[in-house]
């Protein structure tokens, strides 16, 4: 099946959060704050310019919209994701959010912009917010205003009973439901990190894999994620061709795993003239050696396709089971 659609993740520096989970991810120079929408108002400034080069491509793009908090926390990200839906060559807007706040905000994108566009994935946070509301939250996003809405886990070593209740909800109530491994923060992924540092679950004596699996992990992702995180040489992917990465500053890379090590920088969107080439070849050597952590990323790996339903509006979610390339 042919995709004509250019997927773009950027991250913006948005950082306004209602939620204090431990184990989040946004920590040192991307640190969420419990207190401060946006650090300084010319991260406000670079998030409007960055959208509105992503509104001006003259190619059709699907994107990844995310923040170093919650999104929906925030009426200057709301207002600039909802205008971004309105445009013509944007096929979807994806937000990545804990769903606390959809009743009360979703409104406001629907007045604004063309909630038929919009994408959520609505991570669960089981020390923040219960299961019962938060599957009704969701299940509000998508009956209300049809949005393509995936339910979210994390596992860690101690949180089975949540996300076997948080499965059995949203299967019950007609939602897609998604489980990823839960990472520690702290952790550096070195040369030499070995996986049970990086990923709690895989501590544990049992096998932390066959847990995941039972409990709603595809398999099959989570293989690939696996072999992302230990070895990408002799890999083939098609991150620079189809999919790009745009940091904080507006800075493009093939993906995020470039981003971390500098690697081939391919300019920034604010620089006066900038447009993204993609890469002519639809799959290349990937060169990172290792460390491919984020789905948005690894999911780009040869290995296998995903050319058997149309591809989801999502950055996240695989619409079927994976068959061999």
């Amino acid at each position: 099946m042919t995709d004509d659609l250019v997927r773009i993740w950027y991250v913006s520096a948005q950082r306004l959060c209602n939620f204090r989970c431990s184990y989040c991810v946004s920590i040192n120079d991307y640190a969420k704050s419990n207190t401060k929408d946006w650090l300084e108002q010319e991260d406000q400034v670079r998030f409007k310019k960055i959208v509105n080069w992503i509104a001006e491509r003259p190619f059709r793009v699907g994107v990844r919209l995310a923040t170093l908090g919650e999104p929906f926390t925030s009426s200057v990200f709301l207002s600039q994701a909802a205008w971004l839906t309105t445009r013509p060559n944007v096929a979807f807007v994806e937000l990545l959010t804990n769903g606390s706040l959809l009743k009360q905000r979703l409104d406001r994108l629907d007045r604004e912009g063309d909630v038929s566009k919009l994408s959520l994935w609505v991570t669960h946070h089981h020390t923040e917010i219960s299961v019962s509301r938060f599957i009704e939250n969701a299940k509000f996003a998508q009956e209300k205003y049809g949005c393509f809405v995936v339910v979210n886990g994390l596992l860690f070593p101690d949180n089975d009973e949540s996300i076997l209740e948080l499965k059995t909800a949203a299967e019950d109530n007609g939602l897609r439901f998604n489980l990823d491994l839960g990472y520690d923060p702290w952790t550096p992924h070195g040369a030499n990190t070995q996986l049970g540092a990086m990923v709690p679950i895989l501590r544990r004596k049992d096998d932390g894999i066959t847990r995941a699996v039972r409990l709603g992990a595809n398999p099959e992702i989570l293989d690939l994620s696996l072999r992302a995180m230990r070895d990408l040489n002799n890999q083939s992917c098609r991150a620079g061709h189809k999919y790009f990465y745009i940091g904080i500053r507006g800075d493009v890379y093939r993906c995020s795993r470039y981003q971390v090590l500098d690697k081939n920088r391919i300019g920034n969107v604010l620089d006066d003239g900038f447009e993204f080439n993609p890469n002519g070849q639809r799959w290349s050597p990937c060169e990172a050696g290792f460390g491919c952590v984020n789905k948005e990323d690894f999911l780009n790996l040869r290995q296998p396709e995903y050319d058997v339903a149309p591809p989801a509006p999502s950055l996240g979610w695989v619409q079927t089971a994976m068959v061999p390339a």
